[in-house]
């Protein structure tokens, strides 16, 4: 059995989507001086490795907390998208075998890494969103910041997503995972009506080798 961490770490270095809060942290209490080491954390919802919930670009969507924890695990294709330049679609994916209906894509995203923003960024096409929801995938996940194209309005491909409960994962780190099937968690800390949550996402490979 093989664990990969697919997760950012979570500091001040870590790249922030413009326009979302940033990160800090704090010592509130600190020894010796004090009896315990405690921290004050400062977050946004969308920072670093997170998973969106249908509340982010739907009014009366759900929130991360009004899902059952498992949806967030469960069997799942890694797909390698590498070749791509610009944006997955529909006829890309037509080319993978989606036997599960959580996927995760693996993009140029994951080759150039995460220490600084990149607003050049691979990502999800209209298309490539339909597809998904026509073959009733309930998860996807992006190694991008984003799973729409930087800055593009009107944002159809969250929506679409969103809309028919296929719950979107950003911020994955997917260097080292080979295309290939996997047994997936990702659990999102259970924060009572937000719109999203960072999370720390495990693939397990040979889960009963």
């Amino acid at each position: 059995m093989k664990i990969y961490d697919i997760s950012y770490v979570l500091n001040s270095k870590t790249p922030i989507y413009p326009g979302n809060p940033h990160f800090s942290i704090k010592k509130t209490q600190k020894l010796p001086g004090d009896t315990s080491n405690v921290s004050e954390i400062t977050f946004g919802s969308h920072f670093a490795t997170h998973i969106d919930s249908p509340y982010h670009v739907l009014e009366n969507g759900k929130s991360i907390d009004e899902f059952p924890a498992d949806r967030f695990m469960g069997m799942c294709n890694v797909l390698d998208f590498t070749s791509v330049l610009t944006e997955i679609t529909e006829k890309d994916l037509k080319k993978k075998d989606m036997t599960q209906n959580i996927v995760l894509l693996k993009t140029r995203n994951s080759i150039v890494g995460f220490k600084s923003f990149h607003e050049d960024f691979i990502y999800m096409s209209d298309s490539g969103a339909n597809y998904l929801v026509e073959n009733k995938i309930k998860f996807v996940g992006t190694d991008g910041p984003s799973i729409k194209k930087f800055r593009h309005h009107p944002d159809k491909v969250h929506s679409v997503l969103l809309e028919n409960d296929c719950l979107i994962g950003e911020g994955l780190n997917l260097k080292n995972v080979p295309e290939g099937e996997y047994f997936f968690i990702g659990l999102p800390l259970k924060l009572e009506g937000s719109d999203a949550s960072p999370s720390r996402i495990i693939l397990v490979e040979n889960l009963y080798g």
